[in-house]
């Protein structure tokens, strides 16, 4: 039978506890509650109708009095049960008590429980604050009670130096105590401990490809690779221009969680057929820049061109130019030394070549003077074989390179035009 699932995500103050290293959602500023404004919203949401089942999401434990008032489960309870609606909610082992399932009695009503991991030494790790033995009497009074366990597990969590053996007993030990189980790919929120330990090279997430690799063989669990879209934030307070021609402005960790997530997660559009290399500018974002504004004059005409930056924080695909910190920095060239021109040239030659051995493109083109980031994505192509060409022709560059920036003219965008046009017609 078709369920129809209505979930809420209710703003209740902060996590009691908020000390779990990979939770963000706990740690953020509190939002205001004002419980009268939410009983009234209850009230309104199931005058409305149109769903079979309740699912509410808080940052914490619904159960926790500190978060949800008794007198508003209580309210929400009779209304589920007088509307025959099953609910779910979130809740740490410690707030499952007798007197907190009281309010339930006679209501279709499951418990989700993030226990993470069966491994007690992890556990600590992970500074969950509570112990498998924690979760097990709680799941035994949920069912003493007639009620049901969701119990959620992390897969790849930091620590865990046996990713497949941990996550397979974790699902053994839970499968004794829940109705449900979710194994969850440990994905890093900003502004935790689990983000500077990815910062740090201490530990990387899992793609979907390897989640699923690991995951494959458990029947009977429910498999979630991306819980949130997924992409590198970092917090305001972590921010800060990188400045100078410098070792520091090439290897910033926060450059390399960027091409670590391009290289492994990120999916180029659909659409993009030509990955066309551009260089940077000045001026942030990228496509605010004369150089950009004018190439777009042009690529605009063609579809299936996917620009793609290559500066000194790596590979940049043009849908990013505004995300830091790639917005946040400055590179004088006038600073360059031989061994940084040499530097950044390995560098990205690299990371150009990761890009384009786990994205394919059908055509690689570029359209960059003949610098340091010419030699570096041309390295990249001939160490893969793949044809390169450049659509700013030698001739033309030597022609103006004395001149300006030789990009800048119409001779250079004219020949960037007729290599897209024999390229993609």
């Amino acid at each position: 039978m078709f369920m129809t699932t209505k979930t809420l995500v209710l703003a209740s103050g902060q996590c009691s506890w908020r000390g779990c290293i990979f939770c963000g959602y706990s740690k953020t500023e509190p939002a205001p509650v004002n419980m009268a404004r939410q009983c009234a919203d209850l009230d309104r949401l199931f005058v409305e109708g149109g769903f079979d089942e309740l699912k509410i999401f808080c940052s914490g434990s619904f159960l926790d009095d500190r978060q949800f008032t008794p007198e508003f489960r209580r309210r929400l309870a009779r209304k589920c049960m007088d509307k025959h609606v099953p609910l779910t909610v979130e809740s740490r082992p410690e707030f499952v008590t007798a007197e907190a399932l009281g309010d339930f009695e006679g209501v279709e009503f499951t418990v989700a429980i993030g226990l993470e991991t069966s491994d007690p030494a992890l556990l600590r790790k992970l500074n969950k604050g509570f112990t498998p033995d924690d979760f097990a009497r709680a799941a035994d009074l949920l069912h003493s009670k007639g009620f049901r366990v969701r119990t959620y597990l992390l897969v790849n969590p930091p620590f865990c130096t046996d990713v497949s053996g941990s996550i397979h007993d974790s699902v053994a030990f839970a499968r004794k105590y829940s109705d449900s189980i979710v194994v969850i790919n440990t994905l890093p929120h900003g502004k935790t401990p689990l983000l500077d330990m990815w910062l740090a090279g201490e530990w990387s997430p899992l793609t979907k490809k390897e989640f699923f690799d690991v995951v494959a063989d458990m029947d009977g669990v429910e498999k979630d690779a991306e819980t949130f879209r997924f992409i590198p934030t970092f917090p305001r307070e972590y921010r800060r221009v990188i400045r100078g021609a410098t070792e520091e402005n090439l290897t910033h960790p926060h450059y390399v969680v960027w091409q670590d997530w391009l290289q492994r997660f990120y999916e180029p559009p659909k659409w993009a057929r030509v990955a066309l290399f551009l260089p940077c500018s000045a001026k942030k974002p990228y496509s605010k820049s004369k150089t950009h504004s004018l190439v777009w004059s042009v690529v605009k005409r063609f579809r299936g061109v996917h620009r793609i930056v290559v500066s000194n924080p790596g590979v940049i695909p043009i849908e990013f130019d505004d995300h830091y910190p790639f917005n946040a920095y400055e590179w004088d060239e006038r600073e360059e030394t031989p061994e940084i021109r040499k530097r950044y040239v390995e560098m990205n030659a690299e990371r150009v070549k990761k890009y384009l051995q786990a994205h394919a493109y059908e055509r690689v083109l570029c359209f960059l003077k003949y610098s340091e980031t010419y030699e570096a994505v041309k390295r990249a192509c001939d160490e893969l074989g793949i044809p390169l060409r450049n659509a700013l022709s030698k001739e033309t560059y030597e022609r103006f390179k004395d001149e300006g920036n030789p990009l800048f003219r119409e001779e250079a965008l004219e020949e960037l035009g007729n290599a897209l046009r024999e390229i993609l017609g």
